[in-house]
């Protein structure tokens, strides 16, 4: 988001349909506030024309509404920029509770002879995109998203429910093998420059956190982006305007990213202080949430830590 002057960034655009539109997957809406989805202004965004306004930025296809133009004229002012998505696996391969679903507005896209796949799109536009994987460990990653489903973050989220369903290893899991189905079962060690070859490029908060640098100057040359230092730093006013704008639909649920000036190194648990112990953790969600909390975190991060063991032997090392 800092480098505005060649990217172009869409935040979680499929989540619009996914969560707000006449072809609304998630059930999360039986439990908003009366209204939630009328104020959103995404009421009338399918599959489809979310799929329209991403792939016009990426110079791929022409306007083929008006209605389009309106929804995402912001976007399309510098056609030499580059397009970075932000999404979430599950907004692009159903759930769980929706194994099956075909959203109707995207069935035109296919052929007939498409050959079956595991996520929305036919594979002529999965083809279009550079996957990048975003990993982090259970233990982490569901403490902190419970606190956005109690309050004081409930107030802003309007959610009081971690459901269990919608958290991505499963879906991501998913598409990692389909995108990369030679990749194997299992690797010995993280994948380095030279033995990287056709694999996924897939990076883990932990491994992130302790060299942002590196980590991003490596993946910009996996990318073909322009690196510089300031996408480690965010502290200017109009950075933090530009971050409000794009978080603003999921309100409460990036507090801290928004209370943020920057990315600064911190040991990765192998390398700073000894690893906390199952109990340990237990004792810190139970003080932090309380004994029926804990539990539930408990059960979700136990139900999420085999998918995240497996996607982690392709985590990519700079």
């Amino acid at each position: 988001m800092t480098r505005r002057d060649i990217l172009e960034v869409f935040h979680e655009p499929f989540g619009d349909a996914f969560y707000f539109g006449p072809e609304k997957i998630s059930p999360a809406h039986l439990r908003w506030p009366a209204g939630k989805i009328e104020k959103s202004g995404r009421i009338h965004y399918t599959y489809d024309h979310v799929l329209q306004g991403v792939l016009h930025a990426m110079k791929v296809i022409p306007f083929q509404s008006e209605s389009l133009r309106g929804s995402y004229d912001n976007v399309f002012q510098e056609p030499s920029k580059r397009v970075l998505i932000k999404d979430m696996a599950y907004h692009i391969i159903a759930p769980i509770h929706s194994i099956g679903v075909k959203p109707r507005s995207l069935q035109h896209l296919f052929a007939k002879d498409d050959a079956p796949n595991p996520t929305l799109f036919p594979t002529t536009i999965l083809q279009k995109f550079q996957v990048v994987f975003l990993i982090r460990k259970p233990s982490s990653s569901i403490p902190s998203l419970y606190r956005c489903f109690i309050p004081p973050l409930s107030d802003q989220t309007d959610e009081h429910l971690l459901d269990p369903t919608e958290l991505g290893y499963r879906e991501m899991r998913i598409l990692l093998d389909h995108l990369y189905p030679s990749a194997g079962q299992s690797l010995d060690a993280p994948l380095t420059k030279s033995d990287r070859g056709d694999e996924p490029l897939l990076i883990d908060a932990d491994d992130f956190l302790a060299q942002p640098d590196t980590t991003i100057r490596s993946l910009c040359t996996a990318l073909s982006i322009r690196y510089s230092p300031s996408m480690l730093h965010w502290d200017s006013p109009d950075d933090h305007a530009y971050a409000s704008s794009l978080f603003e639909k999921y309100a409460g649920y990036h507090q801290d990213a928004l209370n943020s000036t920057g990315l600064y190194s911190k040991p990765a648990p192998a390398q700073g202080p000894r690893m906390r112990s199952r109990q340990e953790e237990d004792q810190e969600w139970r003080s932090k949430y309380g004994d029926d909390a804990a539990r539930m975190i408990r059960e979700v991060v136990d139900q999420c830590q085999e998918d995240y063991e497996y996607l982690k032997q392709f985590r990519y090392s700079p």
